[in-house]
């Protein structure tokens, strides 16, 4: 059904249903890629097999050092105060300590709000 979703990081990932009604969710083997997919792609259809709807998402400004990504969204661990948000530095193992991703589409201009999707609670 799904063989791609232009979404970066993310790739590869994959969603199918077998003969028997069952699903199949193939989520990249990079970790930080594997979150951002079960975000995206996992969590869409848990809430649509439950009937149950996806939470909004809270937009908020988005500063820092950040390009588009061509043709995709992108997808960037972030830190927030509540107001602001800024991309977490460092090599990609610290990429999983953020506290959202922000949803950084292809059009993006500094400070513009951007969709959150909260990683804690």
């Amino acid at each position: 059904m799904v063989d791609a979703v232009a979404v970066r990081p993310g790739h590869p990932q994959l969603l199918a249903q077998l003969p028997d009604r069952r699903w199949i969710v193939g989520l990249p083997g990079n970790p930080y890629a594997a979150l951002t997919a079960a975000h995206t792609l996992l969590a869409p259809l848990l809430a649509g097999l439950t009937g149950r709807p996806l939470p909004a998402l809270p937009r908020i400004p988005l500063t820092g050092d950040i390009t588009a990504a061509p043709g995709r969204t992108r997808l960037i661990p972030i830190t927030w105060d509540g107001a602001t948000a800024r991309p977490v530095g460092g090599h990609r193992p610290a990429f999983l300590h953020g506290a959202a991703l922000a949803a950084v589409p292809l059009d993006w201009q500094p400070r513009t709000p951007v969709p959150l999707i909260l990683l804690t609670g």
